[in-house]
């Protein structure tokens, strides 16, 4: 296999590494998710510019070491610029990408994600009402992430016995929503926070970016990282309140 790679990514984050360069977490559409080191980029004079931003997707050229790759070149396909001027976007997109660099291991081909990745970004550049969590978008895509994970929650029967019986709880060790008879653990949940996770599954994100925000998105994105919790073991450090 030659050390030499080139793929198009979504830059998830970055942390410094040593006192002039950085790893950036990266989800490419060839290899799915890795780590790639880029030397000097922070260094005043960065031949990089800002090209490997978090939330940019970008063309590059990698060469594979024993442990990490290193970025040897960049282009800018996309930076979603507007997304950069507005603090709902970007949480959104903070929660969104945190989210899909936990759900998924490295380098497992998975061009799916990566292609909803770019939509949602998308999204959130074009721009949604109200604040993030309360955003069916953000719900959408967090959802979206599960199901491509494997973890879609149960939404239309009791997650543990199977009936169809009416939704009195949301248990995430159960994987989603049980009946009366099944309640055990499970969180209470409304109807309306039902409804919104059901149209998170259903509704392409287009879609969900023009739909009104309101607190039964909060209460269903609640619900959702606490599955997501249930299966990583770590929370979304993006999301700023208690669930």
């Amino acid at each position: 296999m030659s050390r030499h790679l080139d793929v198009r990514a979504v830059v998830l984050g970055s942390r410094p590494l040593g006192e002039a360069d950085r790893i950036v977490v990266l989800f490419t559409r060839e290899i799915g998710r890795l780590d790639g080191v880029v030397k000097g980029v922070r260094k005043t004079k960065s031949r990089w510019g800002g090209r490997l931003e978090p939330f940019n997707v970008v063309d590059l050229s990698l060469f594979r070491g024993r442990s990490l790759a290193t970025v040897t070149g960049a282009d800018l396909v996309a930076g979603f610029p507007q997304l950069r001027t507005r603090r709902a976007s970007l949480t959104a997109a903070a929660v969104t990408c945190e989210a899909a660099a936990r759900l998924f291991g490295d380098e497992e081909q998975h061009e799916r994600v990566f292609n909803l990745l770019c939509r949602a970004l998308k999204a959130f550049d074009d721009g949604f009402a109200g604040p993030a969590l309360e955003a069916p978008v953000t719900l959408g895509a967090v959802v979206k992430l599960l199901h491509e994970a494997g973890f879609l929650p149960v939404l239309d029967q009791c997650a543990c016995c199977g009936h169809g019986h009416q939704a009195a709880a949301f248990s995430a060790a159960g994987g989603g929503l049980v009946c009366g008879e099944c309640v055990g653990e499970g969180v209470p949940i409304s109807g309306a926070a039902v409804e919104a996770l059901c149209d998170a599954v259903a509704e392409p994100l287009d879609r969900l970016r023009t739909l009104p925000p309101t607190p039964a998105v909060a209460e269903g994105l609640r619900h959702v990282h606490a599955l997501f919790m249930h299966h990583t073991g770590g929370r979304l450090r993006s999301l700023r309140f208690t669930c």
